[in-house]
């Protein structure tokens, strides 16, 4: 017989073979395969919910990419501009605060407030923190039980300090904390301008039961300082 027969005859048994092993494939077999499939599937859920319990690394690329405290740093950069071109006058008011309460649900709603005597600055810090610091919060906080989502957002000036403190609903509040608060460390070490790096070395994220609390607190002085020296 030649190499080509001996190769087609090999080729022949081996199929005859298979086809009748899967003929005669036993119920104890399917059964088998089954189980095993839906081990898979169990498998599968249990991964996702451990996943489900973790940040979400979307939502967690974002923030690094643009969180607050660079927003912040934005924030006080583009109020120097404004001073420097002359739409904001010297001096800040010593005392002022922006309060805002946001809430996204069926029925919305939502509230921002200001005291600020300058009605330039006034509508300067109202416009950052609807565009850039309610969306950000937004973006990271997660529906409660009633299916809502609570936001607060407040700047506030004294005569020893500056500070923007935000608060947003989190299911995995803890968690997401400690994740923050490494992650400014981090941002607080590698970073180079020297007013970003002061406001992530003064930002602390803590966390009561289901919210996140974001407060960054930065001397008067040396804000007054900035400021003053822009407008020279």
């Amino acid at each position: 017989m030649s190499n080509k027969n001996k190769y087609n005859s090999v080729v022949f048994l081996t199929t005859l073979c298979l086809g009748l092993v899967l003929v005669n494939v036993t119920p104890q077999v399917l059964t088998y395969a089954a189980l095993t499939r839906n081990f898979d599937v169990q498998t599968e859920i249990e991964v996702k919910d451990d996943l489900d319990n973790k940040p979400d690394s979307e939502k967690i690329e974002s923030f690094s990419n643009d969180d607050f405290p660079a927003l912040f740093a934005q924030f006080l950069n583009e109020i120097r501009e404004e001073v420097e071109s002359g739409k904001i006058s010297l001096p800040l008011q010593t005392n002022f605060n922006v309060n805002g309460q946001f809430t996204k649900s069926r029925s919305g709603g939502s509230s921002l407030g200001s005291n600020v005597s300058n009605q330039d600055l006034s509508i300067f810090i109202q416009n950052a923190v609807n565009q850039k610091s309610r969306p950000k919060a937004f973006d990271l906080a997660d529906y409660d039980s009633q299916k809502t989502k609570n936001v607060k957002i407040r700047i506030e000036a004294n005569g020893s300090d500056l500070s923007l403190k935000i608060s947003f609903s989190k299911s995995n509040a803890e968690q997401f904390t400690e994740f923050l608060n490494r992650e400014f460390f981090s941002s607080a070490v590698l970073v180079e301008n020297a007013l970003t790096k002061q406001i992530y070395e003064n930002t602390l994220v803590t966390s009561e039961n289901n919210q996140v609390f974001i407060i960054t607190r930065l001397p008067r002085g040396s804000l007054d300082a900035l400021f003053t020296n822009s407008a020279k």
